[in-house]
């Protein structure tokens, strides 16, 4: 990775103006040969293809198939339309490439990609979408869904099993296996996600570090001990401790001081699992799901989370109320570390006065072999009803549109917009494609209503300033086994 970085950040200009706009490219560009005869002798420069044509020309093997104008309906909440449909360009480089992702699949097949917007809340979005279904409406080819509420899709046996649908391809480099392996049970799975749920790439947690108070309080390179290996939970417990300052100056320990680390109780905690690599729920000796949270290794890091969060002298923890007041706080400078969502690059940092740069959370210890992270419960799945009367249809456009969204819209995100528009510098380029390399899933998300007590488990004993793990976990055990009892039932029975 660091001989790709290290030509990537000396060719950036080039390439985004050569049209690549994507940074995982491994093709580095010839330099013109050079003459020894002290003549200038004509330059012949070798063949080079950028990242984003190579994306293009990746077949996705789909049959050339006349629609006839057919439209195709996506179930979704407006505040996802990022993802599904834009009615026109505006200048505005996401919106546009939104655009001529749908554009290039409805030009090719001869069909119209339909939005059809459900409630915001996202339970009752997915208690819509099962009551239509159920009732046997073929009312939408494809629906976009909230992970965390869309559980009861499964259990309720309304989607197909994607696995059975022609044209659909999961080995594809468009979807996103990391979760949908996660999510399959045996020879099925129900929900999936691609390129085209841009959701899983905005919600990817980071921890955003303020460079001026880091040289104020004479941090280290923090760029260099992610490369060196040694950004651990334990480095970063050390960095946070006792960095702060009554800037305010009323002898209060508030909002308005500074502080080492600004968090909050609840989201945020619930990726230290993902970044530790603590599964909730893994596979069994037989294949099928089991809870695994119960090992001595979470005992530890609810007790180092806590450390970080309470025992400090340099963290500043956004109690219920106050969620979102961490990132005001990082904005303003009045923290060095804070953790949330790359989405927040895109607006909130966006004019952020102090220079910041981006890093993954900390590894659990140095022996972990790589860095790791997790989305927000909030990012977008996508299922098919069973009410689908042309399966072959909702197959072909479903794959096109995710095909499409890897060669078109995720570079525009990930790159001309993150690594390029809104990072500040080339490390924090590089702290990117870390991120993205180390996303890390758990089928519990999907199954949070479900496999009750478990989602949440250590989010709820942090918030509470506990390290009580084994009375918690003993106190949810019995229902989150009948949960995920049940949910590998579903699973069977709708094979």
């Amino acid at each position: 990775m660091r001989n790709r970085m290290r030509i990537y950040a000396a060719l950036l200009a080039i390439l985004i103006l050569a049209g690549s706009v994507f940074s995982c490219s491994d093709t580095g560009m010839e330099s013109p040969a050079e003459q020894t005869t002290g003549e200038t002798a004509p330059v012949t420069e070798a063949v080079s293809t950028s990242e984003l044509e190579g994306r293009k020309l990746i077949p996705d093997n789909l049959p050339e198939t006349d629609f006839e104008g057919r439209g195709f309906r996506i179930y979704t909440r407006e505040s996802y339309l990022y993802e599904v449909y834009t009615e026109e360009e505006d200048g505005e480089i996401i919106n546009d490439a939104l655009f001529a992702r749908n554009r290039s699949v409805e030009e090719r097949f001869n069909t119209s990609i339909k939005a059809v917007t459900t409630a915001e809340d996202s339970n009752a979005s997915i208690n819509s979408l099962v009551k239509t279904v159920s009732a046997g409406d073929n009312a939408y080819d494809l629906s976009s869904t909230i992970v965390y509420t869309s559980g009861a899709v499964i259990t309720n046996g309304i989607y197909l099993n994607i696995l059975s649908v022609p044209y659909i391809d999961l080995s594809r480099e468009w979807w996103i296996n990391g979760i949908n392996d996660k999510f399959r049970i045996e020879d099925s799975v129900y929900t999936v996600v691609g390129d085209m749920c841009i959701s899983t790439l905005r919600l990817t947690y980071a921890i955003y570090y303020n460079k001026r108070l880091g040289k104020n309080y004479m941090m280290p390179d923090l760029y260099q001990e992610v490369r060196d290996n040694k950004w651990t939970i334990d480095r970063m417990i050390a960095l946070t401790t006792d960095v702060y300052s009554d800037i305010n100056g009323d002898g209060i320990r508030d909002s308005g001081d500074e502080y080492g680390f600004a968090g909050e109780t609840a989201t945020n905690l619930d990726v230290y699992t993902f970044a530790f690599d603590i599964p909730i729920i893994s596979r069994g000796d037989t294949g099928l799901p089991v809870l695994a949270l119960n090992t001595p290794k979470t005992l530890e890091a609810v007790d180092k989370i806590n450390t970080l969060y309470w025992s400090t002298g340099g963290s500043y923890i956004c109690e219920q109320g106050e969620w979102g007041n961490e990132i005001g706080m990082f904005k303003n400078g009045s923290a060095m570390f804070a953790t949330t969502w790359l989405g927040q690059m895109f607006g909130t940092f966006r004019e952020m006065d102090d220079d910041y740069g981006v890093l993954p959370y900390p590894k659990w210890d140095e022996s972990q072999e790589k860095y790791l992270t997790g989305s927000m419960d909030n990012y977008s799945v996508l299922g098919i009803p069973k009410t689908a009367t042309d399966v072959e249809f909702v197959g072909i456009i479903t794959e096109a549109l995710n095909s499409e969204s890897y060669k078109q819209l995720f570079p525009v995100y990930f790159e001309q917009a993150l690594q390029t528009k809104y990072a500040r510098d080339e490390g924090t380029i590089e702290m990117l494609e870390i991120l993205m390399e180390g996303r890390n899933f758990d089928m519990v998300t999907l199954f949070s209503s479900q496999i009750s007590g478990m989602p949440w488990l250590i989010r709820e004993l942090v918030a509470k300033k506990s390290t009580d793990f084994a009375s918690s976990y003993a106190k949810n055990e019995t229902a989150a086994q009948n949960g995920l009892d049940k949910v590998i039932e579903a699973y069977l029975e709708n094979a």
